[in-house]
């Protein structure tokens, strides 16, 4: 505010014009010096006008002089007004401050509330909600910085709860600010809208000045200030102005802002869940959603629940199908496949609706929405966050030193890339970057051919350094597996194959072990495929072996056959003894399973013999294990068991955990054909207690196996179902055909023992189901056998027939006990029908047979015999 000098004629303010001289100030300069105009310091030097009280005392300080000495004071008739003046503002406060009815004030800047309701956030409210209640401040802001969670959203659906307003009854206040807010004029709007007198106003200057004001304004008012969209720790405490019985919120994009304004009040607001998003999704386009649930669903997991793209994806599909037409549905959801596409997707945006990190005229967007970040980062941090999008994206994470080797950057560039929430940390020093957060980066990548190069060189590198340095070390390879994956799809995609072999070579083995087999013999065959480009033979022999394992654990006993033969001929044509002994090895197993024991037996000990003269005693073992294994199948137990315990003690003698678990599983079902129950729960137990220890999948779920078997024949038919269901739930995940037949089969039993028929007819039914189509005929007789004993429970006599002459047909030479035990089963029917010397012959024959090979149930048979 100025006032008229009282004079006709101006004098001159001789002393306010040396005391700026004398500084060698220009009057520009003490006019931002002061936060003023360089046209008021001229009028004022000239002496047309006089300064207000605030800048006078702005004057004083500046210049470290008094009023006098600068020829600045007021005359008694402006002393006396500035007193009558600063009377009534008091007077306003005062009032103000009186507790009455006072109608609320809601701000108009306060976004409209969306059509469709908020989705996924009753948890969040609700917390939120609570701590506003209960005072203080809270910090609303995700965490991991990212742009489009849903912030601003969820701050507006508090703005027009009825809970909230009935609770902040004298009104709510909203300041939108983004990267660059207008300070003073959003805090001169709250001014206004508390009513602060257009004088006092104008007396107004800085940020502190204006903060005093509206929090007396405020007063005792219980009213909630919303600060949306802070990038500024300043900035954000300069709405930081409320009183005793007022709550601030606040949203941003940086954790470091929200932990400083709000400490131990931040939340952290993570993305959507899948069923949350397909909910969100369906709502804005219901039409498409119905039509293409699966698709629905592919676009949900490609932006990872980032509510701002659900929004702008459902708006633009329900847009495209108005009309109902299939074509244009089915175009429109073509072109959300693509990532491009998805981060293009625009729509324009109202006054009140608009984002407060954008210009008023430009489109929200995905890019347009993180570029704001993207553009505040300094040139380094953004080739670092450009580089890390060759990384695969969340829920996978990758270790610091990863991210610095292929952002080429330093830890300080990490912490800024964290700081601005585009890269997130699961608190193990570990990093994550979101779906959306990648796409936007590698599409900016992209524009640079030779920086893409390098970071995809640089991922190779790094990867192929780290599997070979931990090639033995399960843990590590298994914490950056998917890493590793990505890597190797990435060099056979662009032809790197020495890094590729390497890599397979080195980490496929171990990887195997998790149980993922599809997933392996995708990159084996993808990795033979390069050593045969490079035409290293002993490579492609060692793929084929690894390929061939895949194969056979897929239950793809023909095809890894082939497999091995071709590796085979491959390790004899480059005379590498131990990769035939490992071939015949894998050749004996897989026969094993086919049923043909002759033929396996042959191959084994063909393989032994080489082993031992090679001196292989890891080789020796495993053959060891398989020839084991035969001798169970043809019922030779006293020659399995010899087998098996020679095979343990090497595998204990070179500290082989893996091939010791294999020996306690075997000398368990051994131990578990001829009755020894109790030793069979032993070695079971103590070989699933160390495949637990390793994390050895395929070895746990067959332990379960094993261990459900021995409890059914103890009778423990709950502990049975229980070790079963965990067993399954292994095979699944692992995708273990030839398990999941084997489990099957003894939930079957173990459903049968506790009379639930229908249930235990199902697991017979599917387990039937995948053994014929991995083709295992002693797991489809097996199978047979259980359910035939199932039918003659339910008194379905013909059909259990039918079954256990299936058993006679389908069985495999040599496994003699299926074949006794059909024969029991047929003597029972021919006893049920009246036939009793037809039972009395078919009996005694199953028992001798049985007897013979001191099998468990030769006992059973003979006292049914007995009771005839």
């Amino acid at each position: 505010m100025e006032r008229n000098h009282p004079e006709h004629e101006p004098l001159p303010r001789v002393r306010l014009t040396e005391a700026r001289v004398s500084l060698a100030l220009s009057q520009q300069e003490v006019a931002e010096k002061i936060g003023t105009t360089h046209v008021n310091v001229s009028r004022w030097e000239r002496g047309i006008t006089k300064p207000n009280p605030y800048f006078r005392r702005k004057l004083c300080q500046l210049f470290g002089k008094t009023a006098q000495e600068l020829d600045l004071v007021p005359s008694p008739e402006e002393q006396k007004a500035e007193q009558q003046a600063a009377e009534r503002q008091q007077a306003a406060r005062e009032e103000a401050s009186k507790p009455h009815e006072r109608v609320p004030i809601y701000d108009s800047a306060i976004p409209l509330q969306p059509a469709i309701r908020l989705v996924g956030r009753d948890k969040e409210m609700a917390l939120i909600k609570k701590r506003l209640f209960t005072g203080g401040n809270v910090a609303l802001t995700a965490l991991n910085g990212l742009p489009g969670v849903g912030k601003t959203a969820l701050s507006v659906a508090l703005a027009h709860d009825a809970e909230v307003r009935a609770h902040f009854r004298d009104g709510i206040l909203w300041a939108a600010l983004g990267p660059k807010p207008n300070v003073l004029g959003l805090l001169g709007r709250w001014g206004t809208l508390l009513g602060i007198a257009p004088s006092e106003m104008a007396s107004l200057s800085d940020g502190e000045a204006w903060a005093k004001a509206i929090h007396h304004a405020i007063g005792s008012r219980a009213m909630l200030l919303v600060i949306d969209d802070a990038w500024n720790v300043e900035e954000a405490l300069a709405f930081k102005v409320g009183g005793p019985n007022c709550a601030h919120l606040l949203t941003t994009r940086h954790s470091d802002i929200a932990t400083f304004i709000a400490m131990d009040g931040a939340t952290r607001i993570e993305e959507l869940g899948v069923e949350e998003s397909m909910t969100l999704l369906r709502s804005l386009a219901p039409m498409v959603v119905d039509r293409e649930p699966q698709k629905a669903l592919d676009l949900v997991q490609a932006v990872g629940g980032l509510p701002l793209a659900l929004t702008l994806m459902g708006n633009y599909l329900r847009k495209q199908s108005y009309s109902g037409h299939a074509r244009r549905i089915a175009a429109a959801l073509e072109r959300l496949s693509d990532a491009e596409a998805r981060l293009m997707v625009k729509e324009p945006h109202g006054p009140v609706e608009g984002h407060s990190s954008l210009e008023s005229n430009q489109h929200i967007s995905l890019v347009s929405v993180i570029s704001v970040t993207d553009q505040l980062l300094s040139e380094e941090a953004r080739a670092a966050l450009y580089n890390l999008s060759v990384i695969p994206a969340k829920p996978n994470t990758f270790s610091e030193d990863m991210a610095l080797a292929v952002a080429a950057c330093d830890v300080e560039v990490l912490d800024m890339l964290s700081d601005s929430g585009v890269l997130e940390s699961n608190g193990t020093s570990r990093y994550m970057i979101h779906q959306v957060i990648r796409d936007y980066a590698a599409y900016q990548l992209e524009l640079d051919n030779a920086a893409e190069r390098a970071a995809r060189g640089r991922l190779l590198d790094f990867v192929l350094d780290f599997v070979e340095t931990n090639k033995d070390d399960y843990q590590q390879l298994e914490q950056e597996s998917t890493n590793i994956l990505a890597a190797m799809e990435m060099a056979y995609n662009l032809q790197v194959w020495e890094t590729l072999v390497r890599c397979a070579l080195a980490f496929i083995p171990r990887f195997m072990r998790h149980g993922s087999y599809a997933l392996a013999g995708l990159h084996l065959q993808h990795a033979i495929e390069a050593a045969q480009a490079l035409s290293r033979k002993q490579d492609i022999a060692l793929l084929q072996l690894y390929y061939g394992q895949v194969l056979q654990q897929q239950g793809d006993f023909v095809q890894a056959e082939t497999t091995f033969q071709d590796g085979l001929e491959v390790a004899r044509q480059i005379e590498d003894r131990s990769l035939i002994s490992a071939f015949l090895n894998d050749l004996g197993w897989v026969n094993t399973k086919m049923g043909k024991y002759d033929l396996a037996e042959d191959y084994l000990q063909q393989g032994l013999t080489i082993a031992r003269q090679i001196g292989d005693l890891k080789r020796i073992s495993s053959i060891l294990m398989v020839l084991g294994s035969v001798s169970i199948y043809l019922g030779d137990y006293a020659k399995s068991e010899a087998y098996l315990q020679e095979g343990l003690r090497l595998a204990q003698q070179i500290g082989d955990q893996e091939l010791t678990c294999f020996m306690l599983s075997n000398l368990g079902v051994n131990a578990g054909q001829r009755g020894d129950f109790s030793i069979a729960a032993q070695y079971f137990r103590e070989g699933l207690a160390l495949a637990r220890k390793i994390g050895q999948k395929d070895r746990i779920c067959s332990l379960l196996t094993n261990l459900s078997g021995v409890e059914i024949e103890l009778g423990k038919y709950q502990q049975a179902e229980n070790s079963c269901q965990e067993g399954l739930e292994i095979a699944y995940q692992i995708e273990h055909k030839e398990r999941l037949s084997a489990l099957l089969i003894n939930q079957g039993i173990a459903f049968r023992g506790q009379r639930k028929f229908e249930r235990a007819k199902r697991s017979f039914e599917n387990s039937l189901k995948l053994a014929r189509k991995i083709g295992n005929p002693f797991m489809i007789a097996l199978a047979l056998c259980e359910y035939g004993t199932l039918l003659l429970d339910l008194e379905e006599i013909e059909k259990a027939k039918e079954v256990f002459q299936d058993v006679l047909t389908i069985t495999p030479k040599g496994a003699a006990d299926l074949l006794a035990l059909a024969q029991y089963g047929l003597a029972k029917i021919a006893a049920s029908r009246g036939e009793i010397e037809k039972a009395k012959a078919l009996g005694s024959e199953s028992a001798v047979s049985l007897e013979n090979m001191g099998h468990r149930n030769a006992h059973e048979v003979r006292d049914w015999l007995a009771s005839l």
